[in-house]
């Protein structure tokens, strides 16, 4: 179980620092728990209330009646909220929330229930756009600042890695396809679903993709510069400026008769490379597919 400074609790539930004070003293509600050396700190089971209390709260829900029902009620204001809202941004709200639960709790059940929800709400394309790369960021945040675990993050990470390999699994391949293409991430990149996703979106419009996944040596990729194969790449922002820069100059200098798009995620790609396009959103790929 991970502790919350009311910093945390506030940034990740939403809720700003005033009102979770005011909570505290007018309603004894989300009243902070005191460690052996007297600090204050918020628990997982806590930060699921705050953010699930935040929406609400947002909706014209008042506190004063919310803190007077039972966990299994809220949800089901919640439920009820989702299915009457015309608000996309409520929605959306509500689904990273019960992500990021199903991530704290490691609920394995929240999570197949929210995923399959939102993917018959708004297809698997607009849950990667509106939902997923939301639910990731923040708990990527949450894992960096050493405030949840690896394995909660773990969680939600290969959760989505099953779905998105079921669903590229699922899609016929046709005969006659449109371009070649090969995916891959270079060298101790690890974080692939946004790769996959590229994977499916590529199947799903009839291109055939040879898939190589996380941490592939450059060299290995070699055999694919004479077969007219597209590349699509990506370097996340915790690459180097030199490592970006060197592996650039490989791909350009390698295959400059192949057309290459590298997925920047970091901005730190230049664009002065003659065969190399980036692309910075999912949006980018879409146009050109």
């Amino acid at each position: 179980m991970s502790n919350y400074t009311i910093d945390q609790f506030s940034k990740i539930s939403g809720l700003n620092k005033i009102l979770i004070r005011t909570w505290e003293n007018r309603y004894n509600f989300l009243k902070p728990k005191r460690s052996s050396t007297n600090i204050r700190y918020y628990d997982d089971e806590m930060l699921i209330k705050g953010i699930k209390y935040s929406i609400l709260v947002k909706n014209g829900h008042k506190i004063s009646k919310l803190i007077k029902e039972e966990d299994n009620q809220i949800n089901k204001i919640l439920e009820d909220l989702l299915k009457i809202t015309n608000s996309k941004s409520t929605k959306d709200q509500i689904y990273v929330s019960k992500l990021i639960e199903s991530s704290i709790d490691f609920n394995q059940s929240l999570f197949e229930k929210t995923f399959h929800e939102c993917v018959e709400d708004m297809g698997i394309i607009k849950f990667y756009e509106k939902i997923l790369v939301q639910t990731m960021n923040r708990v990527s945040i949450l894992y960096l600042n050493s405030e949840i675990n690896p394995s909660n993050e773990h969680f939600i990470s290969e959760n989505i890695r099953i779905k998105l390999s079921k669903e590229i699994a699922s899609i016929k391949t046709k005969v006659k396809t449109k371009d070649n293409w090969v995916l891959f991430l270079p060298e101790d990149e690890y974080h692939d679903i946004g790769l996959l996703f590229s994977h499916l979106l590529l199947k799903k419009n009839n291109h055939s993709v040879v898939y190589l996944g996380q941490n592939v040596p450059r060299e290995n990729i070699l055999s694919f510069k004479k077969n007219n194969f597209k590349i699509l790449t990506s370097i996340s922002s915790r690459k180097t400026e030199k490592f970006t820069e060197e592996f650039c100059k490989f791909l350009e200098n390698n295959f400059n008769n192949n057309t290459i798009f590298i997925i920047d995620k970091g901005g730190a790609v230049k664009n002065n490379f003659k065969n190399i396009q980036v692309l910075y959103t999912i949006n980018d790929l879409i146009k050109i597919i």
